[in-house]
């Protein structure tokens, strides 16, 4: 890297290849390459003070004992089980310098934020260029004036503590999701010329701002698209402007092309409005998601003086009552089957990077999810980027949940700008079926209330295919489009929540079957599976007015009011799953296929062959018929269970009574490899044989094993994404040893470092039903990253991986960067530990009983903490 000193800009520049290849939009558009557009990576290079602190928005004040901070930032790295109340709540502030020359004042440069967690607000230069009251809708500042030559300050300010002024509103205390703080999503600096396409964010027109696609009619394979674009003329003058308006396939080669010419008065803006008729285009659908790009040009005097693209999909939804979904005028032919989700993660709170918002998606897509409601709020760009990509229906929600304030009239006036802005952020995601425009499970909320945020969002799609919803009774009430729950025959409803409520012992306990750990083990997870499967078997026999349901929750996620974080989901807070995760993924067919999704014939075989294990051998499959060997043994070959619990099952489990007993495997002789204690479960569909498994009896722990949780998305070196890397506990054959509790302490070489330590038991991590995970966070510098992986006694591994250069253009200061204060605790407490560097040969860690000891006393600390302050440390 090196700085470039005749550009605007004083910029970091890593690899500019082309951005066709680029997954992620960025500020709710796709940058073009060479555009006079320019869109500049904001996340990396800031300072940030935990705390509030008297005089930091000012030029001058002095941050050089602030932390480094990049972006996503989430205040804190938080223990795997940061449920009630252990994060940090109150103000937070972050600073950034960086420098530009005086020719900005010739262009217009805008400040956008993607989210930032409760009250924020927003100086630049010392002047309050923006303020913004709700932790998940993005905004932006117009920052063209202030900007000077030469150093320029940003300074925020973020919030998180309880406020009723603006939804959700509710106390973190009495919040089934908690209010994890920073700004913990992207942020970007955006330059135009004066004439440009204006940001929906900053624009007051209903259903205005930026581009807007929307599908009118599909007729075949032939379509007609609207097409709304605003544009902003800040010149000295008035000006002719052509606004040409490119569709584009996903290889960016134009299909078809319109234009339109207007008069624009300076200092005025003004939006266009076009159809666009197209035959033989191809259509998305859930099944074939298949994504389009409208390019826009916006033209001055033969000169292109803006561009974006704007990624959509060309579909029609259509509720047909007792018919069911339409999707492009045909009936979608299945259920619509799926999960929730929150947007935490473990040790980061919500500070999640896009490609871990793309790995959950992939995960649950190819885990048999085809519609992912979310919970309770609008969700990060990149999240719903991964749902148009690889067809995963979903929804979008106004922030709330229990609460609404009757008290103070700024608290509705915010829920109903919310319902507006929820809508323009996501409004050309194909994948967006419903909007929750009302407050989740808010029976009290005010019948004009949930009417007005009905309107307003209809107000802002102005298409066909937009559908909102709530609670059946509230829906009614309230003159919302489609229910969740109740028994109409006539409107569309969706079964939002399933799976979980009913099998709880009370609201203050919580305990619950199908609420557990993986490391609670293979009874646990069976008999969670196997109730779920009994729910899940309810949606499929339901008419076609009931669309489907989704299951509570896929992911386990933190919680405000109780101290347990959700335990129910088909993958836990580091993304592993549970036996849930195959059941559904076994209700896929066989022949079921997607791009980018691994489908197919399946098997997984539930029977670990432990000592714990029981006798049956329960698999989850898709196949007609499954044939079982057992330690060279024939058990013939079974159909799927006919208990009358599963009978609406596209797949019912497979039960092989009495196979599995620890007693045959004492003693018996086998070759040295212990090829004897297999257990082959082999699949057949109409009599042929199309997929096999085999399970091994694992003997003695030996070794570790690491591989690299990617899903097929590379590390990208931009200072905050990570990837997980599992440390599998094996035997001499590379069997997992799912019984085995180690804590696997991680070293990385170059570029990267492991997230969290010993102060919140991320590093040493413990094992989880055979598997240690450790994150892997890049630094802004690419390079090869060396992992490797130690327990005292086994055999220790290591795996390479490499973090890649950003194709984003990125803005920093060096000399900022370079000077601010590199904080971590836990890597100085590890080193005072590990006093000699371990080498990279396999070799025993001597020190490591002491490191352990060490890990149990912080733990102890923590415990003792809690019970002295059940609130939670809120300093």
């Amino acid at each position: 890297m090196k700085r470039i000193k005749k550009y605007f800009w004083v910029l970091i520049f890593i690899c500019g290849t082309s951005i066709a290849q680029q997954k992620f939009s960025t500020a709710g558009f796709y940058e073009v390459e060479n555009s006079p557009r320019k869109v500049f990576n904001f996340n990396i290079g800031w300072r940030f003070y935990k705390g509030d602190v008297k005089g930091a928005e000012t030029v001058d004040f002095n941050d050089s004992n602030w932390e480094a901070a990049n972006l996503p930032h989430g205040l804190e790295i938080l223990p795997e089980n940061a449920s009630g109340g252990r994060n940090y709540q109150g103000k937070a502030w972050y600073r950034k310098e960086f420098t530009v020359n005086e020719n900005s004042t010739s262009s217009k440069t805008f400040l956008y934020f993607e989210a930032v967690m409760g009250a924020a607000k927003v100086w630049v230069n010392g002047e309050l260029v923006a303020e913004h009251y709700g932790g998940y809708l993005p905004f932006a500042a117009d920052v063209s004036t202030i900007l000077k030559k030469g150093k320029n300050i940003v300074a925020v300010m973020a919030d998180n503590s309880d406020s009723k002024m603006y939804p959700p509103g509710k106390h973190q205390g009495g919040l089934d999701f908690s209010y994890l703080g920073g700004i913990y999503r992207d942020t970007y600096l955006i330059q135009t010329k004066p004439i440009y396409i204006t940001l929906t964010e900053l624009s007051k027109t209903v259903a205005g701002g930026g581009v807007f696609v929307g599908t009118k009619e599909i007729n075949g394979n032939n379509v007609k698209i609207g097409i709304r674009t605003e544009i902003a003329n800040n010149s000295n003058k008035t000006q002719t402007i052509i606004v040409k308006s490119v569709l584009e396939n996903l290889e960016f080669k134009e299909i078809k092309s319109t234009q339109q010419s207007i008069r624009l008065q300076a200092g005025k803006s003004k939006q266009l409005s076009k159809d666009l008729k197209v035959e033989n285009v191809h259509l998305w659908h859930p099944d074939d998601p298949y994504l389009h790009f409208i390019r826009t040009d916006v033209i001055v005097n033969g000169k292109v003086v803006d561009q974006t693209r704007t990624r959509f999909g060309i579909r029609l939804f259509e509720m047909k009552g007792a018919e069911g979904l339409f999707v492009n005028n045909k009936y979608i032919g299945k259920k619509l089957v799926g999960v929730n989700r929150h947007q935490d993660y473990a040790y980061v709170g919500n500070a999640v990077p896009n490609s871990s918002h793309y790995r959950d998606v992939k995960l649950l897509r190819e885990g048999g999810s085809h519609i992912i409601r979310v919970g309770h709020y609008p969700q990060d760009d990149a999240f719903y980027d991964a749902c148009d990509e690889l067809g995963m229906l979903t929804t979008t929600a106004n922030p709330g949940w229990h609460f609404f304030n009757f008290k103070e009239k700024i608290f509705e006036e915010r829920l109903y700008e919310d319902s507006h802005n929820l809508v323009r952020k996501d409004r050309n995601r194909p994948s967006i079926l419903l909007w929750e425009t009302a407050i989740n499970e808010t029976p009290s909320q005010p019948d004009h209330a949930m009417n007005n945020m009905h309107k307003a969002a209809h107000s802002e799609y102005p298409f066909p295919g937009m559908y909102t919803v709530t609670d059946c009774e509230e829906a009614e009430k309230g003159g919302l489009d489609v229910y969740y729950h109740g028994h109409s025959k006539t409107v569309n409803s969706f079964n939002r929540e399933f799976g979980d409520g009913n099998e709880v012992d009370d609201w203050y306990s919580q305990n619950s079957i199908v609420r557990v750990k993986r490391e609670w083990g293979e009874k646990a997870m069976l008999d969670q599976s196997l109730r779920q499967a009994h729910q899940l078997s309810q949606r499929f026999k339901t008419d076609k007015v009931r669309i489907g349901g989704a299951m509570w929750a896929g992911i386990d996620h933190q919680r405000g009011y109780h101290p347990d974080p959700f335990l129910g989901g088909h993958l836990n807070v580091l993304r592993l799953p549970r036996y849930t995760y195959y059941l559904y993924k076994s209700q896929n067919s066989a022949d079921y296929k997607l791009n980018g999704i691994e489908t197919g014939a399946m098997i997984y075989n539930t029977n670990e062959l432990t000592q714990l294990s029981g006798s049956d051998v329960i698999i989850y499959s898709n196949c007609d018929e499954i044939k079982l060997t057992w330690m060279g043994k024939d058990y013939g070959i079974q159909k799927p269970s006919t208990d009358p619990k599963y009978d609406g099952l596209p797949h019912p489990p497979f039960v092989f009574k009495n196979v599995f007993y620890l007693d045959k495997i004492r003693h018996r002789k086998g070759d040295q490899k212990g090829a004897i204690r297999y257990m082959i479960s082999e699949g057949f569909i109409q009599g042929k044989s199309v997929v096999k498994d085999v399970k091994t009896y694992a003997m003695r722990s030996e070794k570790l094993q690491l591989s690299i949780a990617d899903e097929g998305l590379k590390l990208m070196a931009d200072g905050s994404d990570f990837v997980p890397v599992r440390a599998t506990i094996v035997d001499l054959n590379g069997a997992k040893k799912v019984l085995a509790e180690e804590y696997v302490y991680f070293e990385v070489e170059g570029p990267a470092e492991v997230i969290g330590g010993i102060q919140n038991m991320g590093n040493p991590a413990k094992s989880s039903f055979g598997i240690a995970t450790a994150l892997i966070r890049a630094t802004n510098k690419p390079g090869v990253i060396k992992v490797r992986a130690y327990v005292k006694g086994l055999k220790s591994d290591e795996i390479i991986l490499e973090s890649k250069p950003l194709k984003q253009k990125m803005l920093f200061d060096e000399n900022y960067v370079a000077n601010s204060k590199k904080v971590d605790k836990d890597k100085v407490t590890i080193e005072q530990v590990k006093e000699e560097k371990l080498p990279t040969n396999i070799k025993k860690l001597q020190e490591e009983v002491k490191m352990l000891k060490l890990q149990l006393v912080g733990k102890d600390q923590q415990l003792m903490e809690l019970r002295s302050n059940p609130e939670g440390n809120k300093n």
